[in-house]
């Protein structure tokens, strides 16, 4: 066997450990051995290893048998963290820090407006990690990547951001930027795919999910079988221009008419509600939620209006998909109760094969923790201690 074989080899055997033990408690030896197939002098001499070098820690199980007392293995959690970076509204950044639990350790939102590159926004962000975070932190602990969540696609071949909802990162290579800034593996992902991977590691029962994340742009991630679809290209789950809107509105960035993205944003229900309006983004869409509590007449028809796309859109994907589970996340999570009844009815209408199934739908209140964890997990997932 080639030695590259035998690293490979090597490598995937430490991945496997550290995915066996990295959410539990406390874990014997043996029982790392039972979850991951590999021989228990393996399991023990790579552990040993990472051990030594600080990866795992232990302890020893009480135990009132005779013998041997076993070892107790935990992942040094603590230690090792993700720098999680949201991108996907316009003129706002969210940092986060989490560790290897997918536990946030901390967390700031920022108004970048006033930046014009993605060179001075994660210079920026890169600032700002360490004036708000690091310069007050334990020195013992250790970053393994940046993820970056964006509202576009990242063209897997030519690693260029595309079909941008926020127009400065349009064909920009936010990949490259972000390691020659940070000097750290980076790891570039669409807002949607990045909740639909949090909602799959966190659940062993849905195998087939697809995540609805409507805010700056309109997105889906869909889970098959267990494995994210990404296509060819990257571009699988683009559905920002699946012309199911208003067939009057056109499209600014494709000139045709009825793209359901001009709808369903954040931006299609502020044009509607107030037209070429010149307030703060945040601060009108605030102003609308608040005159949707108010039951304002004009507001809550707009939300009849786009829950009834909504639906209709949702069927399309239900219908293709067949999925377990879909969830709808995003700026439009906090409108979806009041268009609940007309979603449903579309899909009901248009969904027969549903009827009388263990399908479900739910809004997710709390999608940028969503994203977090989703950006986390894609970072641990690809990292192996070298």
């Amino acid at each position: 066997m080639a030695v590259n074989d035998i690293l490979g080899i090597r490598v995937q055997n430490i991945k496997s450990i550290i995915d066996a033990v990295r959410f539990e408690d406390g874990i014997t030896k043996k029982t790392i051995a039972d979850k991951t197939g590999l021989s228990f002098a393996t399991v023990s001499n790579l552990c040993n290893e990472l051990i030594e070098r600080g990866v795992l820690v232990t302890s020893k199980q009480s135990t009132r048998l005779v013998g041997r007392t076993p070892q107790i293995v935990f992942f040094n959690s603590m230690r090792y963290n993700t720098i999680c970076l949201n991108l996907q509204m316009q003129g706002m950044m969210g940092l986060a820090i989490l560790n290897f639990k997918n536990e946030v350790v901390f967390q700031k939102k920022y108004d970048i407006s006033a930046l014009k590159t993605t060179e001075a926004i994660i210079t920026y962000a890169k600032q700002a990690f360490y004036q708000d975070f690091l310069d007050h932190s334990d020195t013992e602990l250790e970053f393994i990547g940046v993820g970056v969540a964006v509202s576009s696609i990242f063209d897997i071949n030519s690693e260029r951001l595309i079909n941008n909802a926020v127009d400065i990162f349009q064909n920009v290579k936010m990949k490259e930027i972000v390691e020659e800034i940070f000097d750290l593996p980076a790891y570039i992902d669409n807002e949607a795919n990045l909740c639909a991977l949090s909602i799959e590691s966190s659940s062993n029962n849905f195998s087939n999910i697809v995540y609805l994340h409507i805010s700056e742009g309109v997105g889906i991630g869909i889970i098959a079988d267990g494995n994210l679809m990404r296509g060819n290209n990257g571009y699988a789950g683009e559905i920002a221009h699946m012309p199911v809107g208003n067939p009057e509105i056109q499209c600014p960035t494709c000139g045709n008419y009825g793209c359901i993205e001009n709808n369903l944003s954040v931006n299609g229900f502020l044009r509607k509600m107030f037209g070429n309006y010149e307030m703060n983004r945040v601060e009108k869409w605030n102003a609308f939620i608040q005159a949707v509590q108010n039951q304002n007449d004009k507001a809550l028809r707009m939300v009849k209006e786009n829950g009834a796309l909504l639906g209709k859109l949702s069927s399309i994907l239900i219908n293709l998909l067949d999925p377990e589970i879909l969830y709808i996340g995003g700026d439009i999570a906090s409108v979806f109760p009041y268009a609940e009844d007309i979603f449903w009815e579309q899909i009901t209408s248009r969904c027969p094969l549903i009827a009388g199934k263990s399908f479900k739908v739910v809004c997710d209140n709390n999608s940028e923790q969503t994203i977090n964890i989703g950006i986390s997990e894609k970072i641990c997932t690809s990292w192996s201690p070298s």
